[in-house]
């Protein structure tokens, strides 16, 4: 083996050595001051888990979501992205929901969310850019709120796991109007298991993360397209996202994958990753 190729193979093992060994970065975020200072208590009140955690204030309104969420990742790296606050109802509902669905009430369009964890019910959510004063308003969707669509779109950009709970607090219009600040800190203090949030987070980064310990398993592949030192690191994210994202009992059958399609050109085989 060359001299150069050696020490490509050895960077990247300092590289991911020193990734394996620092604290995760966990963003939590929130729309208003009061339902981040909840969720900052019930997050420092958790002394077990390995991470490093930051609060950030998107407040109310989609442009201040896209502004202040945008700016913050453009300068701060995060393994991970928690979306938690309140959101408007139509039918009456008991707990906290996990979203896998937005519908954007304003453009018709939708976006799927990765089920990177789960830790509650998967519900779909409609996304509005003004109060909604009627169930009417928001189609056949049970649940409202106001940034959660553009959160999932800055995080689709930015290639961030993430997670949006919702707690469904007011009944549209008659409670909005009316918004019972006391129970909604309650249902956000006690209807999210924060205990079990971090444990998932902290497993799936666990498993997200690139065995580094022999090499020898992805030299194989890189070898055989002879890879760059930079393809070799774009391979090892998608190889990455591949053991994790797909079902779990094929977590060890990437050499299947390979076999089908190696006869694609490198970039296609890249790509079909």
């Amino acid at each position: 083996m060359e001299f150069e190729d050696q020490f490509e193979i050895l960077l990247i093992q300092i590289l991911n050595h020193t990734n394996y060994y620092k604290m995760k970065k966990i963003l939590f975020t929130a729309a208003t001051s009061w339902e981040l200072k909840i969720i900052k208590q019930e997050i420092k009140k958790l002394k077990n888990h390995k991470i490093k955690a930051d609060f950030l204030l998107l407040w109310i309104w989609n442009y201040s979501t896209i502004i202040n969420l945008q700016e913050v990742l453009l300068n701060q790296k995060y393994n991970f992205i928690v979306n938690i606050w309140v959101c408007g109802y139509s039918e009456k509902y008991q707990k906290s929901i996990q979203i896998w669905r937005i519908k954007n009430l304003a453009n018709n369009k939708e976006l799927i969310v990765p089920s990177f964890i789960k830790i509650t019910d998967l519900e779909s959510i409609a996304c509005s850019e003004k109060i909604i004063y009627s169930p009417d308003d928001i189609w056949e969707e049970k649940f409202v709120d106001m940034e959660s669509y553009w959160v999932e779109l800055i995080c689709t950009k930015f290639e961030i796991p993430r997670i949006i709970l919702k707690i469904p607090v007011d009944k549209i219009w008659e409670e909005t109007k009316n918004f019972d600040f006391i129970k909604a800190k309650k249902l956000l203090a006690e209807n999210i298991d924060y205990n079990k949030l971090l444990e998932e987070i902290s497993k799936y980064l666990e498993k997200s993360k690139v065995d580094t310990t022999s090499m020898l398993s992805l030299e194989k592949y890189q070898n055989y397209y002879n890879m760059s030192f930079a393809e070799k690191l774009i391979f090892e994210k998608l190889y990455n996202k591949y053991i994790i994202l797909v079902e779990e009992e094929w977590w060890d059958k990437f050499e299947e994958f390979f076999e089908k399609n190696k006869n694609l050109s490198k970039k296609d085989f890249i790509k079909k990753i």
